[in-house]
């Protein structure tokens, strides 16, 4: 086992997810371009459905909306989050949000954060 940078316990499987904002919409964007960087993101997406002139439609929706999370190392993804309509979600101390977790786990998590 190794020591994650928050001194959270981490396995091997485990890797540092950084919490991305952007304006609600534009989460696959950012998504897209971000993966064309050579990033992993994730963006959980939820099947919501609105009555839309007397007719069920089905929308896809991101399950927190306006959020991406990217997998990677801080100064590699800055300068390209710094470059689009996107911020890193910040705790009280003003540091970046991370989770060390697999992909598997990562949103319950991300709800813990949330509390």
């Amino acid at each position: 086992m190794e020591k994650a940078n928050n001194n959270m316990m981490m396995d091997e499987n485990a890797r540092c997810w950084y919490i991305l904002y952007t304006a609600p919409r534009l989460e696959r964007k950012l998504m897209q371009l971000l993966t064309v960087a050579g990033f992993k993101t994730y963006c959980p997406m939820q099947t919501i459905y609105i009555n839309w002139n007397g007719k069920m439609k089905e929308f896809v929706v991101p399950f927190f909306s306006g959020c991406v999370f990217v997998e990677g190392d801080l100064k590699d993804i800055a300068p390209v989050v710094a470059s689009q309509k996107a911020a890193f979600l910040v705790d009280t101390d003003g540091k970046e949000l991370s989770i060390v977790s697999n992909k598997a786990n990562l949103l319950s998590k991300f709800a813990q954060l949330l509390k």
